[in-house]
């Protein structure tokens, strides 16, 4: 788990980590593991976490408890959160699964916030990996999709998604210590369970070490999708003009269909998405897209309209062109320097730049970035149609609006988060929610700027 933390950079030893816990043998023993680390000074052991989904009666409750005394014998907080995950999935109109997946995410951020820890550290292994390859596989997911689960995405860290199931039970059992079991884990007709206890024996038949061949898979398509990822970005800029501020975009004809099919997909769907930021586009929109631009018929695009002008097509938005609702705003913020919001609602200040070695404190409100590509200012404004960044640790690019509406920020508010961006517009932080992982600190970092939000 050290050589695995230290590859992909998912701690220092001044980093606060919380251990999420559920009472099975994974997350027990990425506890006492965390545990070993933090008495070698490699991290600070913040506490334990543990949510209640509220499933599965008196064995839940006894599985708080275990996770509690747990804690108490570590001496670190516990942080409990309970939830009732199947009235969420019914209110919701999701599946149970869904429903407990939000739920955590929502608890993570408390635990953080609550014991002022920097990552949530989860016990997803290589078994997990695998599953999740093979059920990603059967739904018809792209290269994005089957990258599976990273390493670190935001504020949450997998440290042990190198390590096998079995490996830690025999961890566990080698220092005396007991676990959970967990009996819905037994249950066919969960699709996981499915591919646990059904799929994955039959394809060791073919291979041993299936489980291994499938994450490595994952870690290769992961390593791809980024690589296309930069290149999807920079064919967007010479293909693609954005008129944010009426959602509709210019296409240059000849410039797009030099594209190889992979890059076009990608392409294409940033142009959907761009033009109409109010949904999410897929691969059958955008390959009608390129069909569309190929042959000079058709373009049959949910909530757009395709309009053709010489060599270049121009998306528009369907819906009724309204005068721009969005506030102008647009501060200047020197590095050092503060800017305030109209009204006083917020301030954003920088700090720096600085050597990397002067530590700083970080959470939700404050982050540290690299200075290294920064010019002699940033900018602080407001969001706007198209607007997008890839959140630090995740495998690809994400609409503003879809970060909002994931990090529950009430529809009335999301027009007033600031945005900080560098002099040319590219986002930086998305402040009090994701950082842009352009920007993330590494060990070739020279200098930072330090960010705060205050409100």
């Amino acid at each position: 788990m050290r050589s695995f933390s230290a590859r992909h950079a998912l701690w220092t030893p001044e980093t606060r980590v919380v251990a999420a816990v559920s009472g099975g043998s994974d997350s027990v023993a990425l506890a006492f593991l965390l545990r070993d680390l933090a008495a070698r000074g490699e991290i600070v052991l913040a506490g334990l976490a543990h949510l209640n989904h509220q499933i599965r009666g008196a064995e839940a409750d006894a599985d708080a408890v275990f996770c509690r005394a747990l804690a108490d014998r570590f001496g670190v907080p516990a942080v409990a959160g309970d939830t009732h995950v199947p009235s969420e999935a019914a209110e919701h109109g999701v599946s149970i699964e869904v429903a407990g997946r939000f739920a955590r995410q929502r608890f993570f951020r408390e635990a953080l916030a609550s014991v002022k820890a920097d990552r949530v550290a989860v016990a997803h292994t290589r078994d997990d990996q695998a599953e999740t390859v093979v059920l990603r596989l059967v739904r018809g997911a792209g290269g994005s999709g089957l990258a599976a689960m990273a390493p670190r995405r935001d504020r949450v860290v997998r440290p042990l998604l190198d390590s096998t199931r079995s490996e830690l039970q025999d961890f566990l059992r080698s220092i005396k210590e007991p676990w959970r079991e967990d009996a819905t884990n037994l249950d066919r007709t969960i699709p996981r369970n499915l591919v646990r206890h059904g799929v994955l024996p039959q394809l060791r038949t073919i291979n041993a070490q299936a489980d291994a061949a499938l994450a490595r898979a994952a870690e290769l398509l992961r390593g791809d999708e980024e690589f296309l990822e930069k290149l999807a970005n920079a064919a967007f800029i010479r293909c693609v003009e954005p008129e944010s501020e009426l959602e509709r975009v210019t296409i240059d004809t000849a410039e797009f269909l030099k594209l190889p099919v992979a890059l076009a997909r990608r392409v294409g769907r940033y142009a959907l998405e761009t033009a109409n930021p109010s949904r999410t586009y897929g691969l059958e929109e955008a390959d009608e897209l390129h069909r569309a631009l190929t042959t000079g018929t058709g373009g049959n695009l949910p909530g757009l309209a395709l309009e053709r002008f010489a060599a270049k097509v121009v998306l528009v938005n369907r819906r009724v062109v309204k005068p721009p609702t969005v506030d102008p705003l647009e501060l200047r913020l020197d590095m050092p320097g503060t800017v305030e919001a109209p009204r006083g609602a917020w301030t954003v200040s920088a700090e720096g730049p600085m050597a990397p070695a002067e530590r700083v404190a970080v959470d939700a409100a404050r982050v540290m970035i690299d200075a290294d590509d920064l010019s002699s200012h940033l900018v602080v404004r407001y969001r706007r149609p198209g607007d997008r960044l890839r959140p630090l640790g995740a495998p690809g690019r994400k609409k503003v609006q879809d970060v909002l509406v994931d990090r529950k920020v009430p529809r009335d508010d999301r027009d007033t988060v600031p945005i900080v961006t560098t002099e040319a517009g590219d986002i930086v932080w998305v402040a009090g929610h994701v950082l842009e992982d352009r920007f993330r600190v590494t060990p070739l970092t020279k200098s930072v700027v330090v960010l705060t939000l205050r409100r």
